[in-house]
Parts: structure tokens; C-alpha cells; sequence
């Protein structure tokens, strides 16, 4: 079975782990939760969804992320102890 890299930088990662943590959150939310002006945090998100890690939705006048099932299976390689936490042991 070949494996797929993905080449993510730390601040890619965190961006999404963020995401994973809040379910999905707002582009304006996200960026205070991670202390990213909107235009640095609007080039991570687009090259995220480049790499199919992320699924965005336009809400009102903001847009709304998160994960793809691509991007789930990242987060779950990257921080395997995330997936204990839906563990009933």
C-alpha cells in the first residue's frame, strides 16, 4: 500500500489542530484562538484546502472550516493520543 505525504509546516498543523479541537470554527474565531492576523491565516486555510484537509463554507459575511475526512486521518496521524479521546477505554 503506498503512503501520501503531505508536507505540513508546524503552523499548517497547528492551525489544524485547532480546528479539530473546536469542530469547525469561523475564520475570524479561529484567528483570535490562535493569535494569526486574517490575512496570514487566510493563506493557511486556502493551501490546507488545496491539500483536501479542510472543507470551507461561506456564512453571512465570514467564512466558516473544517475538516475534511483527509484532514481527520491527518490530525489522527500527526496526535494519535486525539484519537483516545473518542475511546470508551
Amino acid at each position: 500500500m503506498a503512503k501520501n505525504n503531505i508536507d505540513l509546516p508546524l503552523d499548517y498543523a497547528i492551525v489544524l489542530q485547532q480546528i479539530e479541537s473546536d469542530g469547525e470554527d469561523d475564520i475570524t474565531s479561529l484567528g483570535k484562538a490562535l493569535n494569526l492576523n486574517r490575512a496570514r491565516l487566510a493563506k493557511i486555510v486556502s493551501a490546507l484546502r488545496k491539500k483536501g484537509l479542510v472543507i470551507i463554507s461561506d456564512y453571512h459575511s465570514d467564512m466558516s472550516v473544517r475538516l475534511s475526512r483527509k484532514g481527520e486521518q491527518v490530525i489522527h496521524y500527526l496526535w494519535p493520543e486525539n484519537s483516545l479521546k473518542n475511546s470508551p477505554f
